[in-house]
């Protein structure tokens, strides 16, 4: 079981000289009036106090889930469409970012050109890209790259809401584990490190669900060297399967929302950067820096003391369910505090209404919404609503950011 008490875990010793390091940041969208910060040019002083740990590895990689246009295009589909400003490239450059993760929910907001737009916009500055393409033959490729004698694979795939690639179609690279597999296991024969970044689960919940475990061990025996999710908008646990580390969730990085009012203990504004050490063995090590972004003034803030010692066991705790097999008891709460709203705006959906009908078509073909209400739907059936319930204080207790 993994201990995160000093936010570092040793799995053993590195048994050669040549190594490497990789940083990982969560979801990042600044956007709207942390838009206008980063146009006005200070994307280096909300990174300032961060900054350090971002350029202690040898390469960082940024979960980027918005397109970069002044496009005025937005899909038909459910949930927000966002975008920023082209200018906002910025502050993937002023962090020093090698690689973004275009696989997301939002990539495709805009439509296909903004998608391509903001490939090339990321490129011409410097920071390369995976998980979107013109087509979905692109859009599935690795990238691969060079640092310390290690040849490294990135895999980015997203679940299937919007804006995913298609034959003729600019998008993002689809969560298809068959052929998700394939990719792996011909990326780690071709590289030292393989890395596949997915995106997806269900938002604000901090346990993973049976699905998204059972998938990403998977990817793990497949010859994945880690497995890292991004989705959940608050951290989730991370385990060892197989030697491999699977890091579930680790928050947002930096996405300012006017819809989130800023809240110390709501877990939208707290993330942890994730830290993986590797050797010719594989990973070595992991270190976790967790924080806070706050909109006033727009800075990102790494937790210390007290605070982080607090985090740390907070992540212990979470990923404790996950080794100790607990997650289903964990989704049936989560289904039972969830489900009966997921059900009733089915039932309440309008067929005259398009962005109803979007609504009704994420619940059917998204994996974390499809499993949530076919779970919730067995629940009713086998009667066990009530016992899952009785889950639902612990559960809600870690959802607050209690530091």
């Amino acid at each position: 079981m993994l201990s995160f008490s000093n936010g570092k875990q040793v799995f053993r010793n590195c048994e050669s000289s040549d190594k490497l390091s990789i940083i990982i940041a969560g979801d990042t969208c600044p956007w709207q009036d942390a838009a206008e910060s980063v146009k006005n040019g200070w994307s280096k002083e909300i990174l300032k106090d961060i900054q350090p740990y971002l350029d202690d590895a040898d390469i960082s990689i940024i979960q980027w889930e918005t397109p970069l246009t002044d496009d005025d295009t937005p899909i038909l589909k459910s949930g927000p469409n966002l975008k920023c400003p082209p200018e906002c490239v910025d502050f993937a450059q002023a962090g020093g970012f090698d690689i973004a993760l275009l696989a997301n929910n939002h990539t495709g907001d805009f439509g296909q050109a903004p998608v391509m737009q903001t490939v090339g916009l990321l490129e011409k500055n410097g920071i390369k890209t995976v998980g979107a393409g013109k087509n979905i033959t692109e859009a599935v490729k690795p990238l691969y790259l060079e640092k310390n004698g290690f040849r490294i694979a990135v895999v980015n795939v997203a679940e299937h809401e919007f804006g995913t690639a298609g034959k003729n179609k600019a998008g993002c690279a689809p969560l298809e584990p068959l052929d998700n597999i394939k990719v792996i296991k011909k990326a780690a024969s071709e590289s030292d490190i393989a890395l596949i970044f997915i995106h997806g689960g269900n938002e604000h919940n901090p346990v993973p669900s049976p699905r998204m475990v059972r998938t990403y061990r998977a990817f793990a025996e497949a010859g994945a060297a880690a497995v890292i999710n991004i989705h959940a908008h608050c951290p989730q646990g991370i385990e060892l399967w197989d030697g491999v580390p699977v890091i579930y969730c680790p928050g947002n990085f930096f996405f300012p929302s006017l819809w989130q009012d800023f809240n110390a203990k709501n877990f939208w504004w707290t993330g942890y950067l994730t830290k993986l050490s590797f050797d010719r063995q594989g990973v070595s090590a992991l270190e976790i820096t967790p924080y806070m972004f706050s909109p006033d003034p727009y800075k990102i803030v790494p937790f210390t003391g007290e605070k982080r010692e607090k985090f740390c066991k907070y992540l212990s705790e979470i990923s404790a369910i996950i080794t100790n097999n607990e997650v289903q008891k964990y989704f049936d709460a989560w289904c039972a505090m969830t489900g009966p709203d997921q059900i009733r705006s089915i039932q309440s959906f309008s067929q005259g209404d398009p962005k109803q009908l979007m609504s009704l078509r994420n619940h059917f073909t998204c994996e974390a919404h499809n499993e949530l209400k076919t779970n919730y739907l067995r629940m009713l059936e086998e009667e066990r609503i009530a016992e899952a319930e009785k889950l639902l204080p612990e559960l809600q207790r870690l959802q607050l950011a209690d530091f």
